[in-house]
């Protein structure tokens, strides 16, 4: 095969009115026979057109579907992430063409090596973003897994400032975790935060399930060590819940979310999810209580974390954020009194 450099596009062809019903998948032919350099320009060029393209709904559906076709290529050639083996394969020396590409792209992309049909199927079938495509991969690899269980995870018995006091600076990529809401226990959240901006890595996240009342007292205490990104909605999966004293209906759970200086990933992240059903507890020594659902879960680690990072939970109870971790690939390490 003879790669071309050569644009693989011309502008005057994603003008509106002038988008051909097949320009995605014309896109995807030219880019099995471009330079990495040529399917970098292609991809960031349909990435602007996407976002600045007000309504003409099929012509925009089919720009962002070949932006997604470049990136996957992308993944194919830029080779394997780090410690996940090597390429002997490889066509082009890729040295020069790497380093005009942003380095958390280079990490996305590489994520896509070995799911190209998989991939460009479910672009087809209309996931047109990296957060669906990444999200799918994570879930591919978890099906080759053996399911984790209770007796696969590190969960230390005692509090997580003692027994955690090991864990190295910047250890973490994602702090995911569920503390009490009482307000006695509103001092630890100020605990949790001066331990998460040690643990975190530069940019990495700490998300925390929170009770509505104590909202603003967690938020100020998180505030203290880290700096606020979002809230998240998470959306009951069994319906809404009566609040007796607040006379108040809940249907939702905020999922509040902080960054250690700055956010490192731009991968974009639903600030609504849909619940998961609960599961039965399965820790040793657990009677019949309820935890938190696995599967809600996904979502964020997939877009916070890329295979390998540690993800620590100092409240980890039976272990949910665990099993979520290992399902995807990720390391993880909790606490639990």
């Amino acid at each position: 095969m003879t790669l071309v450099a050569r644009p693989l596009f011309d502008h005057g062809s994603t003008r509106p009115g002038s988008v051909a019903s097949d320009f995605s998948e014309q896109i995807l032919v030219r880019a099995t026979e471009a330079d990495v350099a040529a399917i970098w320009e292609g991809a960031t060029t349909l990435a602007g057109l996407a976002q600045k393209w007000n309504g003409h709904g099929r012509e925009k559906n089919q720009i962002k579907a070949a932006q997604m076709f470049c990136e996957i290529e992308l993944g194919q050639r830029l080779g394997p992430n780090p410690g996940q083996g090597s390429r002997s394969d490889l066509i082009e020396n890729l040295s020069h063409a790497i380093s005009d590409i942003p380095q958390p792209r280079v990490v996305e992309f590489r994520r896509y090596l070995g799911h190209r049909e998989l991939l460009i199927s479910a672009v087809r079938e209309g996931k047109r973003s990296r957060r669906a495509l990444l999200y799918l991969v994570d879930q591919s690899e978890a099906a080759d897994r053996p399911e984790p269980t209770w007796n696969d995870l590190d969960i230390r018995s005692g509090d997580f400032r003692q027994v955690l006091s090991d864990l190295e600076p910047g250890a973490a990529t994602l702090i995911l975790t569920d503390p009490p809401y009482p307000a006695e226990y509103l001092p630890l959240w100020s605990d949790l935060g001066e331990c998460a901006s040690r643990w975190l890595i530069d940019g990495g996240s700490l998300v925390a399930y929170c009770g509505q009342s104590i909202l603003p007292d967690a938020l100020g205490r998180l505030s203290e060590h880290l700096r606020y990104w979002w809230t998240i909605g998470l959306i009951n999966s069994g319906g809404s819940q009566m609040l007796p004293g607040k006379y108040v209906s809940s249907g939702w759970k905020p999922l509040i979310w902080f960054v250690k200086n700055r956010r490192s990933s731009t991968i974009m992240v639903p600030d609504r999810l849909k619940g998961s059903t609960p599961r039965k507890t399965v820790a040793i020594g657990d009677t019949d209580d309820w935890a938190q659902g696995v599967e809600e879960l996904g979502p964020l680690i997939s877009a916070l974390t890329t295979p390998g990072d540690l993800i620590v939970d100092p409240f980890a109870g039976s272990g949910t954020t665990g099993i979520a971790a290992l399902r995807f690939g990720r390391r993880f390490l909790g606490a639990t009194l």
